[in-house]
């Protein structure tokens, strides 16, 4: 039985094809018309140029959720807060590839990749992660401009990497063939997002450490890591000799305060130690914490409140803080808490690639975000609680107080 062609609604299907492509290029003049005018007709962030509405972050399905007076949803691995995306690991301390997928982080970042349309620029420390190689690969393909900066020892040159394969596949990839680390790992998508944090993204980054990484939609913090990437990859900046200077070095997003700080040629560690300083509260979660101009403030406040976790193969640095009696475990996971992260007063988030040494703050190149925002404030603090509650007690014996 043939199945009956219906003139009538393909008349109705062309009609309405006809009025939504007159109506689009109306509301394109309008908003031509507009602007010509000086009528901002677009939402903004504070301080930036113009966001389009329609233009929405990748992310996956949210589900609502009760995190206390927070507004974040649910998503596989993290909290949705609009206009930015919060995921940490969730470590199953594995040495078999077979286990290696389906992690909701490397999930999040691939998602990102493919929904990019112009541009990549991505900084990554290491990278073995098959699914994000595929990913900056099939961007490629499709037309989108992929540029890659590595570390040289750490990421051309380790036998595992995957930057072979994306050189393979005609993307520039460029080192910095130094001895200080480009320590990075952010990805700036369509000169509109962010993706950042202490993930490496590799098998051990992303599927048996702890770490933590953010999906920023962002027009001006986008225009900051993209120049920070241009000096490195055009330019050959690396550590010390980058440009200091920062456009957009603090931004207001939907009512929230971001500070951006690169280092080796910025001052974290002057910014940490006022925040400390000025706290009533500090949480922190540590790969590396060396530093003793940092420790200082926590031990001259005796009515601050302080709670802090440390890799517990680095353990030894924290001695000063152990010995003053502050209240510091070794982590609990048999691989590594590879976290960046203070919060502080259960307000302000300060997360990056930036570990709390000397190395980080006057050989690397790194970025840290200083984000003053409760709800996701409320999400590290309940990352810095699971860790809390697997951690162990300090050896007395390892320090000699």
């Amino acid at each position: 039985m043939t199945k009956k062609s219906n003139n009538t609604s393909s008349t109705s299907n062309v009609q309405r094809t006809i009025v939504s492509v007159v109506s689009g290029v109306v509301i394109i003049i309008i908003v031509l018309i507009a602007q010509a005018l000086g009528i901002d007709v677009l939402p903004q962030e504070s301080g930036s140029t113009a966001i389009p509405a329609a233009t929405t972050a990748p992310t996956l399905a949210p589900t609502k959720v009760a995190m206390g007076s927070s507004a974040l949803l649910a998503i596989p691995g993290g909290y949705d807060g609009n206009w930015f995306q919060v995921y940490f690991t969730d470590p199953i301390n594995s040495t078999d590839e077979a286990d290696f997928t389906d992690a909701p982080i490397e999930e999040a970042l691939v998602k990102a990749l493919d929904s990019a349309q112009t541009s990549i620029d991505a900084a990554f420390f290491e990278l073995n992660s098959q699914p994000v190689t595929d990913a900056l690969i099939r961007a490629q393909e499709r037309g989108v401009t992929v540029r890659v900066v590595a570390d040289d020892e750490h990421g051309l040159e380790d036998p595992e990497s995957t930057f072979d394969q994306l050189e393979l596949a005609d993307i520039e990839v460029v080192s910095d063939e130094r001895s200080g680390l480009m320590h990075d790992k952010f990805v700036v998508i369509d000169s509109m997002y962010v993706w950042t944090g202490s993930t490496n993204i590799t098998h051990n980054g992303m599927y048996n450490n702890n770490n933590n990484s953010m999906l920023i939609r962002s027009s001006k913090l986008a225009a900051n890591y993209s120049a920070e990437f241009e000096e490195m990859f055009s330019q050959g900046g690396f550590g010390k000799t980058s440009d200091v200077t920062i456009a957009n070095a603090v931004i207001t997003v939907e009512g929230t305060q971001i500070e951006t700080i690169f280092e080796s040629e910025g001052n974290a560690p002057a910014r940490l130690i006022e925040l400390i300083k000025n706290a009533h509260s500090v949480r922190f979660m540590a790969f590396s914490f060396t530093r003793d101009d940092m420790f200082q403030p926590m031990l001259a406040n005796p009515n601050l409140d302080i709670m802090g976790i440390v890799e517990a193969s680095s353990r030894s640095y924290i001695e000063p803080l152990y010995c003053g009696n502050v209240n510091v475990r070794q982590d609990g996971n048999p691989d590594i808490l590879h976290h960046k992260v203070f919060i502080f007063d259960e307000s302000i988030v300060v997360m990056g690639s930036f570990n709390f040494s000397s190395s980080a703050a006057d050989n690397n190149d790194e970025n840290l975000l200083i984000i003053h925002n409760l709800d996701l404030a409320q999400a590290y603090l309940e990352e810095f609680d699971r860790r809390w509650a697997e951690a162990e007690e300090m050896p007395a014996s390892a320090f000699d107080c």
